[in-house]
């Protein structure tokens, strides 16, 4: 009953803080990077249903920004954020009358990428480092934080009885672990903001 109660409170919470919980299309990384930057966002209702964690990610309202960095030597940076965004492309902690909320998702793949016009392909990553922060979701003991490196074994456990391979988050536009035994295809455009691109199955043969 305790945990139930804490849960309607951040319910609560989340719901006088959705008004200005977003993510902007221009948003930029917050330190320099040295290549060309494209970015997609997912707004709240765009990952309603369809992340893993889902019933929390929907309750506190969080959005996803998604950042590919093409450098010229030909490796990319691909970082997936979801938290509160702000116009920066920083996750930050929201305020209300009631208290704070706070939430930062964050992988970031490297490899190499393919590029014909405006076609680009991220080939299959060769590391991720990722970091999870749930937040008052931790101390409520609904949620674990996890972070670490693919190359060192760490494993992504944010709920028990979870143990997720940090790459395969790779896999899948938004927050879920699908796997990343394919390279994700993508058209970036002149506005410095990327499109994903439908991949054919092999029963659309």
């Amino acid at each position: 009953m305790k945990k139930l109660t804490s849960l309607l409170l951040i319910l609560s919470l989340v719901l006088s803080l959705s008004c200005i919980a977003f993510a902007t299309e221009d948003a930029a990384p917050a330190e320099e990077v040295e290549g060309l930057v494209y970015t997609c966002t997912f707004a709240a209702e765009d990952l309603a249903g369809v992340t893993d964690m889902n019933g929390f990610v929907s309750a506190l309202a969080l959005t996803e920004l998604n950042t590919i960095v093409l450098k010229e030597d030909g490796t990319y940076a691909y970082t997936k954020l979801m938290g509160y965004i702000d116009e920066n492309g920083e996750a930050v902690a929201m305020e209300s009358e009631n208290g704070t909320m706070f939430a930062k998702i964050c992988y970031v793949y490297t490899g190499t990428y393919t590029q014909e016009g405006d076609q680009v392909v991220l080939n299959v990553p060769e590391e991720c480092e990722f970091s999870e922060d749930w937040g008052a979701l931790v101390d409520l003991g609904y949620m674990k934080n996890s972070e670490g490196k693919a190359s060192e074994g760490d494993r992504v456990v944010n709920y028990e009885g979870t143990d997720y391979d940090p790459m395969d988050n790779f896999g899948s536009q938004v927050y879920k672990f699908v796997g990343h035994d394919e390279p994700v295809s993508v058209t970036v455009n002149e506005d410095g903001t990327f499109t994903y691109n439908e991949v054919a199955s092999s029963d659309d043969d």
